[in-house]
């Protein structure tokens, strides 16, 4: 079997290539598996294919994390899926490819390959929402309003946030927060946008998501805290520089929570913490009874064609991509 997939050949360089590969057979627990849809996690793939701070992306890179499709083989002693299955996985913009099985997870009956792609991005917004222990009636701010702000925002409402406010500075961004159930969106371009914020939430948020990824936002993201305040750090930051933790996190006595994606529990799931194929299965099941909305985030869908074109206007800074899927079978 062949494979298509997508390949960024230099670091920091914004160009990508659509390239041919032979698809290996599974070995012992590894299944193969043919991609529906990928996903394109802008914030992550940019900074690895980019070489920002706090990567480590080898050459040629091949990005994403976040696809659907069906296993057509499996490997011995597999038992986590088996041919015919429709999974989502940790993998990236490839039209077929073999993975460990701990890396596809079976999809529910009412999930569709688009939205099942989006189930990778939806544990790292889960995982955080989880960490704050959003708590009913509790004021919550996001701060950075793509794919994982985006998802982030519509979680915290679920858990019981009133309000759930989104802040950005693209209007594309924040028309499609306000279309997903935001009570509000403030533009951070705004000079008054920290005095209506205050003015929603009676005083500042209980609970602020920093989703930007970049290292002035996480000071911002402190002062708009109520004191006693939770600030979750939710993007990886890609970038280095001061801060003033006396100011914007001793003094007004905040929590400072670190969400990883990858910083939740392996084994078993605790309050607050859950292993991450049980925060995929949560997503699933909000994404299955429409308590979680992704049309209103996908911005472009696009065929493997013109996967290239579409990657290269993400690595060179395309702020109104939100969410764009590519559709390979």
């Amino acid at each position: 079997m062949r494979c298509r997939a997508l390949a960024v050949p230099e670091k920091g360089k914004p160009r990508a290539e659509l390239r041919e590969y032979d698809v290996p057979d599974p070995g012992p627990g590894e299944v193969t598996v043919t991609i529906s849809a990928s996903v394109i996690s802008p914030g992550t793939e940019r900074a690895f294919s980019l070489g920002l701070p706090n990567t480590n992306a080898t050459f040629p890179y091949h990005p994403g994390y976040c696809s659907a499709g069906v296993v057509v083989k499996t490997g011995a002693g597999v038992s986590r899926a088996k041919e015919g299955d429709r999974v989502t996985c940790r993998l990236g913009h490839r039209s077929a490819w073999t993975l460990a099985e701990r890396d596809v997870l079976p999809v529910r009956a009412g999930v569709s390959f688009e939205q099942a792609a989006f189930i990778s991005l939806g544990q790292i917004a889960t995982q955080g929402v989880r960490r704050a222990r959003v708590e009913l009636g509790e004021g919550v701010m996001v701060l950075g309003l793509g794919i994982i702000g985006q998802l982030a925002l519509q979680l915290a409402r679920a858990a019981g946030a009133a309000p759930a406010v989104g802040v950005d500075r693209v209007a594309r961004r924040l028309a499609a927060a306000k279309a997903s159930g935001a009570d509000a969106v403030l533009d951070a371009s705004a000079p008054d946008w920290l005095d209506a914020l205050k003015t929603l939430t009676a005083g500042g948020p209980q609970v602020v998501f920093e989703a930007t990824g970049a290292h002035e936002p996480v000071a911002i993201a402190c002062q708009a805290a109520r004191r006693h305040g939770r600030v979750v750090l939710l993007a990886s930051t890609r970038a280095e520089g001061p801060f003033n933790f006396y100011r914007d996190v001793h003094s007004p006595g905040l929590t400072l929570l670190g969400a990883h994606a990858w910083s939740v529990p392996e084994r078993q799931s605790q309050p607050g913490a859950w292993i991450m194929d049980e925060d995929m299965d949560c997503f699933q099941r909000l994404l299955e009874d429409g308590r979680v909305r992704l049309d209103p985030l996908v911005t472009e869908r696009v065929p493997a064609e013109r996967a290239v074109a579409a990657y290269e206007a993400m690595l060179t800074w395309n702020t109104d991509m939100i969410g764009t899927v590519i559709a390979w079978g």
